[in-house]
């Protein structure tokens, strides 16, 4: 089961660095050559805008994962501080679990949203692709984040979190050499 968990969590991590990494390049090269275009020809290469739309939307939804699974994700320590070291492992592995029903949640509204938008029938005017295809990367993107989410809260179970029961340094205290 062990085994399983991190080779999974390990393989979704992989897939999501390099769809990221990818769009993020596509985004450089793409206002690169655009801006090259734009001050040489004096005209915009026509579908850079849409495609950067693109793969934003791509960057944001796949990221959302990507910083589950590194354990990136902003976090309110305030209340767990307080805790034992028992109880701060508890607490993280409830708020993993919520977190990741959260997800699963958001990403069915998603798929209402995508499916009443491909009933709608919009394209984009340059790429003439349709709107729902760009937008069905939102719930794959909440799916995806709440597969991460729950992967954290079993590893959190099994004994095998990321989590650090240990409150982090106070920086005044090292200042003081306290």
């Amino acid at each position: 089961m062990k085994y399983i968990i991190t080779t999974v969590s390990s393989l979704l991590q992989k897939v999501e660095a390099i769809i990221l990494s990818s769009a993020i390049l596509g985004i450089a090269v793409l206002t690169i050559a655009n801006v090259v275009t734009r001050t040489l020809f004096g005209t915009s290469i026509a579908l850079a805008e849409e495609v950067s739309q693109f793969l934003i939307i791509v960057v944001t939804f796949v990221g959302l994962s990507y910083a589950a699974s590194l354990g990136r994700h902003i976090r309110m320590t305030a209340l767990s501080d307080q805790l034992s070291s028992r109880g701060r492992m508890r607490m993280a592995n409830l708020v993993q679990a919520t977190t990741a029903l959260l997800m699963f949640v958001l990403c069915g509204y998603a798929c209402t949203y995508v499916h009443a938008v491909y009933r709608l029938g919009g394209v984009y005017p340059v790429t003439r692709i349709p709107y729902y295809m760009v937008y069905l990367i939102v719930p794959l993107g909440f799916l995806l984040a709440g597969c991460q989410f729950a992967l954290s809260a079993i590893k959190g179970l099994t004994g095998q979190s990321d989590e650090l029961p240990v409150t982090p340094p106070n920086p005044l205290e090292q200042k003081a050499g306290v």
